[in-house]
């Protein structure tokens, strides 16, 4: 089992690429529900309870046609993952690791219902999804551009669950996109991540006709294949992608003429161990303390996932009740080991190294390999 300080340290590391993120928490009426933690998760054993699909790194989906659009880099693996249960109308608080206001552009959010369960449903084929939620460029707010209010919100979103629609389980994917090299064909960056919800309520409404992939154009002048300067100084007006949102969607919640900022903490965790009932109250995750106490119970369970590091890891574990009290010191150095060849290159923003990894270590033209923890180098921008 990997000790508390060595994924403390490498959040460390991960935390030190400005700009990129992912979605670390839902929080649910002051429940915080913990999402994929890509630099540190992959290396629990037995991996933790997590109510989203992995993620590989906190990287961008860069190519808009492939399934890696629907839910992140990362294998799109919808089994053994938690289920938040919600009512229709509910308003949920979505927070992100961090985001940095240089990478400018939309924030969008859609739903899909599961067929017939989340456990089995994909969402990459067909057109199920529907849009609740949108803020691209408006000018009449302080800033104008959605990712950028959501920065100095203090890295967090709030939307609604559509109250008119009908109950059952669906996927809540919340996406950022990254405009900053859009000029560029394929440079626009997206940071999409797919939530297990579990909707309650009378409603009778099914929407969908969002086929992702297939909703993104490399080409759409108006809202993917674009320059931020001329959106900035009025020269074009900018159209997210995607559709407009469902008539029937909640209004949005981002609706004060300038931002303020508010840093989010969680006081009360839901279980990030399989087989936990309650919360955590003035919760601080391991990951981030340097002391903590916790008792747990854990059932059988299986969960495959591809990593960061792009292997596939199984875990079973067997009922116990383990109370347990760890105390820990921040490392003050580091030591680690890359393997792998030398010949090849990798892609924007893959795995160049770390720890077991046997792949290529060299990177394409205008990046460079990047160690961001002992188990994961990453080819970044040089």
């Amino acid at each position: 089992m990997r000790s508390i300080a060595a994924v403390s340290l490498a959040l460390a590391f991960s935390g030190s690429v400005s700009a990129h993120g992912y979605l670390k928490y839902v929080d649910h009426k002051g429940i915080a529900y913990g999402l994929w933690e890509p630099f540190s998760d992959p290396y629990y054993n037995p991996l933790p309870l997590r109510y989203d699909r992995t993620i590989a790194d906190n990287g961008p989906v860069v190519g808009m046609q492939s399934s890696n659009i629907t839910c992140n880099n990362g294998g799109n693996n919808p089994a053994n993952v938690g289920v938040i249960e919600v009512a229709a109308g509910d308003t949920l608080k979505l927070v992100w690791d961090q985001w940095g206001s240089s990478h400018s552009g939309p924030v969008m959010t859609y739903m899909a219902k599961c067929t017939p369960n989340c456990a089995s449903f994909k969402g990459d084929t067909g057109s199920p999804w529907f849009k609740i939620d949108e803020f691209g460029y408006d000018a009449t707010k302080n800033p104008p551009w959605g990712s950028d209010y959501l920065a100095r919100q203090g890295a967090w979103w709030r939307v609604t669950i559509p109250p008119t629609i009908a109950s059952g389980e669906y996927l809540l994917r919340h996406e950022i996109l990254g405009l900053h090299v859009a000029h560029e064909l394929n440079g626009a960056q997206f940071y999409p991540s797919c939530v297990h919800l579990k909707v309650t309520g009378t409603g009778s409404d099914s929407p969908s006709g969002v086929a992702l992939p297939g909703a993104y154009d490399p080409n759409d002048k108006d809202g993917i294949l674009i320059s931020l300067y001329q959106i900035n100084q009025g020269e074009k007006v900018y159209t997210a992608p995607g559709g407009p949102v469902w008539s029937k969607a909640a209004a949005p919640l981002q609706t004060t003429a300038t931002a303020t900022g508010s840093v989010y903490t969680a006081t009360s965790l839901a279980p990030s161990v399989r087989g936990a009932t309650t919360a955590t109250t003035s919760a601080t995750t391991a990951a981030t303390t340097a002391s903590t106490s916790r008792t747990t119970t854990l059932v059988t369970s299986t969960r495959t996932t591809t990593a960061a590091s792009s292997t596939t890891t199984s875990r079973t574990t067997t009922p116990v009740t383990t109370t347990t009290s760890r105390t820990t010191t921040p490392a003050t150095t580091t030591s680690r080991t890359t393997t792998g060849s030398t010949g090849g290159t990798v892609g924007a923003w893959g795995q160049c190294g770390g720890i077991g990894y046997t792949g290529a270590t060299g990177c394409v033209s205008g990046y460079t390999c990047k160690v961001l923890n002992d188990y994961y180098s990453q080819c970044t921008p040089a």
